[in-house]
């Protein structure tokens, strides 16, 4: 009795070793994939460093009925369409294991716009439903190198000039290089926020300061584009407003 309980146990032991050759790789291709190695990716935002986002304006004017408190520059009301800023920077540096590394990228821009809660069916506990739209043919994405993994992301929007591209956009920032023969990716997330003009606090005119370019044209630079408001999505949402859209109807 005991001899069949032991040549039993010992089958199953031999069942177990003839599996494992089949077993092991799968388990440790799993393992594998949890322990691939990043790129370590940084990105800030400098165009409001306090709010930690880029800043773009298209160039709109508001219709009567915008905040007196919160004016638009009065050249850029008399010269409609003309304070522009189609750019916004970036910082950013990339390492592997501690090491600034050159690197390989592609950035991509997602327009986050709010609902109207008529127009769907939402929950009682849901304020304004988000809705996600990718944007990222009306951007072009520089990377400007000062040395191996150190630079800066100059982001131009190339979209229409029009009311409704006005929202506050993630934009996602891929990396990757090759070692070897494995690639390694990272990213990173950030902000980017497309207003129609920039607005002033307490009164104040928005625009401070204007420099002309090689080609003839100006560039705009305002001290705090987003004015008193907290949050691009916020300005966003009063400007949108102000041009007939206060809120997406889809």
């Amino acid at each position: 009795m005991e001899k069949r309980v032991y040549l039993a146990a010992m089958a199953s032991i031999l069942m177990l070793v003839m599996l494992l050759p089949s077993f092991t790789p799968a388990m440790g291709q799993a393992l594998m994939a949890r322990a691939l190695p990043t790129l370590q990716v940084t990105t800030i935002a400098e165009d409001d460093e306090v709010r930690q986002t880029g800043v773009i304006v298209i160039g709109l004017n508001p219709y009567p009925g915008w905040d007196p408190t919160k004016p638009p520059d009065p050249y850029c009301q008399a010269n409609a369409g003309h304070c522009i800023k189609k750019e916004a920077q970036y910082k950013i540096i990339v390492s592997f294991n501690g090491i600034p590394v050159d690197f390989n990228y592609a950035c991509q821009f997602v327009k986050k716009e709010k609902l109207h809660p008529l127009q769907k069916p939402q929950g009682t506990y849901e304020v304004l439903r988000t809705v996600l739209t990718d944007e990222t043919a009306n951007f072009v994405c520089k990377l400007r190198s000062g040395k191996p993994g150190v630079g800066v992301l100059d982001v131009y929007y190339v979209g229409p000039q029009e009311k409704q591209f006005m929202a506050d956009y993630v934009m996602f920032v891929e990396v990757w290089q090759t070692f070897g023969r494995t690639i390694i990716y990272g990213g990173d997330l950030q902000d980017i926020c497309v207003i129609g003009w920039a607005v002033g606090s307490n009164g104040v005119p928005a625009n401070t300061m204007i420099i002309t370019k090689p080609d003839g044209t100006d560039h705009f630079s305002w001290p705090d584009p987003l004015g008193p408001f907290h949050s691009c999505e916020d300005l966003a949402l009063w400007e949108r407003a102000n041009q007939g859209l206060p809120l997406l109807y889809d």
